[in-house]
């Protein structure tokens, strides 16, 4: 069962799959300010998985929203040149309970896509309505290092100046490794700052997130990453997707992202017409 509180902008959330509430870490992660970004504590972002392509390359990050569906940026899947029919989605793999991509870890396993499911307005120009939906082959197994994200609510509305993270593999200006499943912390501006900086922002469906000083940025293998922030009753759901932006060597303007909460209808019935509902 799912509840809701909508209170000075903050949602909360109760949510369970099994004994598992959503938006719940075991390991906490280290949210004080970080200066460039830094490396995270390990599994302390059980949500955020690796997305590895046909030829082995990572592609960048899903986040977990059952057992079986994954939400993230359609851009991976459809651009200029190639579009989703074209990509070899039986050789790509998820992987969950990852930190270290070079080091195995015993709770590590990686799981096949079988569809992948485009918001049907996605328009990979303007990366307009830039989100997907991954659907696996095999349920994803929960446990300590793997959980699943809270899902905001369409009437959810983000806060201005709240702080939120982005945890992904791209480098950080700081750590400058993309072995690692890194983090920053971002905070929300208001539309008006993005739209003095990037004349591609599109203020009906996107949040501008980020630092306008050039001191820290997403990177490309960070599209698709979510834009986390904590409720008050310390869970965390995802309240955006990194689109837009992405060049973290010269981050000199902040960054777009999806804005969740606009799709959480689409999201919601889109898991339903594949047969893995969402969980109300």
């Amino acid at each position: 069962m799912l509840s809701l509180l909508v209170s000075l902008g903050l949602v909360t959330f109760v949510r369970t799959q099994g004994n598992i509430t959503c938006g719940t870490p075991v390991v906490q992660p280290v949210t004080n300010r970080i200066v460039g970004g830094v490396e995270s504590t390990p599994y302390s972002w059980p949500y955020v998985t690796l997305l590895e392509d046909d030829l082995g390359y990572i592609s960048g990050s899903a986040t977990i929203l059952n057992a079986h569906v994954l939400v993230t940026s359609a851009q991976h899947f459809e651009g200029p040149d190639f579009n989703v029919f074209d990509v070899d989605i039986a050789h790509w793999r998820v992987y969950a309970g990852e930190h270290n991509i070079h080091i195995k870890d015993p709770n590590e396993r990686y799981y096949h896509i079988s569809r992948v499911i485009l918001h049907p307005a996605f328009n990979h120009s303007t990366l307009e309505n830039d989100i997907a939906l991954i659907v696996t082959k095999e349920a994803m197994h929960f446990n300590d290092h793997v959980r699943f994200v809270c899902l905001p609510d369409s009437s959810h509305q983000y806060t201005v100046g709240q702080l939120c993270y982005l945890p992904g593999w791209g480098s950080t200006a700081a750590s400058g490794n993309e072995e690692v499943l890194n983090q920053i912390d971002i905070p929300i501006l208001s539309d008006d700052i993005c739209l003095r900086h990037r004349p591609d922002f599109l203020p009906i469906t996107e949040i501008c997130a980020g630092y306008e000083n050039g001191t820290k940025a997403f990177c490309r293998n960070d599209v698709g990453s979510p834009l986390l922030c904590k409720d008050r009753n310390g869970q965390w759901y995802i309240q955006g997707i990194a689109s837009s932006g992405g060049n973290c060597r010269n981050h000199s303007d902040p960054d777009a992202f999806e804005d969740v909460a606009l799709f959480s209808d689409w999201v919601k019935n889109t898991m339903r017409d594949a047969n893995y509902p969402y969980i109300p």
